[in-house]
């Protein structure tokens, strides 16, 4: 992983050494904070990269905006554990790492004007993640020898050495010791003659399932019903099967009210675009659901219809919540055999399932083109996709071309799809490449291809996605243009960062309509 993320960020390393590092230190921020990465990982990599640089410009700057970046704890760890990393053998903390990470602390206790930071929330965080990566509160704070002026943040240290708290009769001091005496007690719960004090101390306090003793996840009904009540959109939908597994949702009197609860949840449009869910990451949910088994088989549940349906038709109407780009898409489909065989996500859903379903949430706010397309130009097939059709339409329309006979797997150029493009003299904005892992290139490479495509057609601002739709070590797009993204392996992140990738608001233009391997781009 390391290797990985270090052959990633050289970039990084260029731009510092040509004095460019606070620049750097912006993008990385704009692209976290904007919520432009689906994880944290590369992020956080590339700051630790900036903090441990040698330029002092630099390594403030990386410092400055570590609270912005690591906005829970999970995050701060991740970056520790990064910059212990990238120090080898060398021990103890520098005065700029230990000031940095103490006003992460400390920051809870300053006046915040948009009222997101208190005592109470760094109470909330440091109990709910207590450790990670190796890396516990108690360690970092004596490494960072964190102090506060602040005496309910005080307390909150001193819960998380274990040593013992002060006395104070301040408002603050009081919600915290209170939040903390309730997690206390909410994991001293063992038995089923506790279950109605938890749900108490959940529903009071606001306790997350973290909070919750492990027994209680596992049984209880009474708990999950006051944890669901809390949770938000995402959290729920990754917890039907676990409720339903514990009959929660079955077909009974007694429990329309949380079916109701999860179908109104899931009708609520404005609660689903807060929560900016992919739609195909609610197909997959929806089938994941729909199959009753939990990915590594310890859980099994009946399906409720009503929920699969409230899935379903959250999936549909998430994709008219979109607003049109007004770009021109050209969604190119391989038909070969393992496009039909492969799962991914380990649900039911097949590798062109999933591509039928990019299509169609793209389809409803955009123009596009669709062809299938095998390893040969004169067989690439335009599919007659319309707006009007539903997904069920859209999967068998991709399903027009015969497999061939005596064969597993029919070989794709990559290539196609722009002489394709080409031969017709058509212009697109966005070119999508959906195939397996199995590729193969004719006479001409597809990275070639593309660019004698671009250039012929003078679009000097463009997006290429190629995506092996299972998982495997290969690269199409040319790796030095800011234009073209590889996509290996497919899950329910997938989407969202193509999409994201596509979308772009910020131009990236060449007049050369190429990028040359020495440029320096950092993106």
């Amino acid at each position: 992983m390391g290797d990985h993320f270090f052959n990633n960020t050289i970039s990084c390393f260029r731009l510092i050494q040509q004095g460019r590092g606070s620049e750097v230190v912006r993008c990385i921020q704009d692209i976290s904070v904007q919520g432009r990465a689906c994880k944290q990982n590369t992020t956080l990599y590339a700051l630790a990269v900036c903090a441990r640089s040698n330029d002092p410009s630099t390594k403030h700057a990386a410092y400055s905006v570590l609270n912005d970046m690591c906005r829970i704890p999970t995050h701060l760890f991740q970056f520790i554990k990064y910059c212990e990393e990238m120090s080898g053998q060398e021990t103890g903390w520098g005065r700029a790492h230990r000031n940095a990470i103490s006003q992460w602390y400390k920051q809870f206790g300053q006046a915040d004007p948009h009222g997101r930071k208190n005592p109470l929330k760094l109470a909330y965080l440091v109990t709910k993640f207590r450790r990670r990566f190796k890396w516990s509160h108690k360690d970092v704070i004596r490494l960072a020898h964190v102090r506060s002026r602040n005496k309910a943040v005080r307390i909150i240290l001193q819960h998380a050495l274990g040593t013992t708290m002060e006395v104070d009769e301040s408002t603050e001091s009081i919600e915290v010791q209170s939040f903390l005496a309730a997690v206390k007690e909410a994991k001293r719960c063992s038995s089923v003659n506790d279950e109605e004090k938890l749900c108490e101390l959940i529903s009071i306090h606001q306790l997350s399932w973290e909070h919750v003793p492990n027994r209680f996840l596992k049984h209880s009904i009474k708990v999950w019903d006051v944890l669901s009540r809390l949770m938000p959109m995402t959290a729920m939908i990754r917890n039907l099967g676990k409720m339903t597994s514990l009959g929660m949702h079955k077909d009974r009197p007694e429990n329309e009210f949380w079916v109701n609860h999860v179908v109104e949840k899931l009708n609520d449009d404005k609660q689903l675009g807060r929560a900016r869910i992919h739609p195909l990451t609610l197909l997959i949910a929806m089938k994941h659901y729909e199959q009753g088994a939990s990915r590594n088989q310890k859980i099994s549940w009946a399906p409720n219809s009503r929920i699969i349906e409230a899935l379903y038709n959250a999936f549909t109407r998430s994709i008219r919540i979109k607003q049109p780009q007004g770009k021109k898409y050209l969604m190119a489909i391989s038909v070969g055999e393992d496009m039909r065989k492969h799962k991914i996500c380990g649900s039911t859903i097949t590798t062109r399932e999933a591509a039928a379903a990019m299509v169609y949430s793209t389809i409803q706010t955009e123009d596009v083109e669709v062809i299938l397309f095998t390893n040969r130009i004169e067989d690439a097939f335009t599919a007659t996709i319309k707006r009007e059709d539903n997904l069920q339409t859209i999967k068998e329309k991709i399903c027009q071309i015969p497999i061939e006979t005596g064969s597993d797997y029919i070989k794709q150029d990559l290539a196609v799809p722009f002489i394709w493009a080409a031969s017709r003299k058509e212009k697109f904005d966005a070119i999508m490449v959906f195939t397996d892992s199995i590729t193969s290139c004719g006479f001409i490479h597809p990275a070639e291809a593309l660019k004698q495509y671009m250039q012929y057609m003078t679009i000097p601002d463009y997006r290429f996605v190629v995506v092996a739709m299972t998982s495997n070590k290969y690269s199409v797009a040319a790796p030095d243009s800011v234009h073209n993204l590889d996509v290996v392996g497919f899950d329910t992140m997938t989407p969202g960062i193509i999409m994201q990738f596509v979308e772009n608001s910020q131009h990236i233009e060449n007049d050369d309509n190429f990028m040359h391997a020495d440029e320096d781009r950092f993106y």
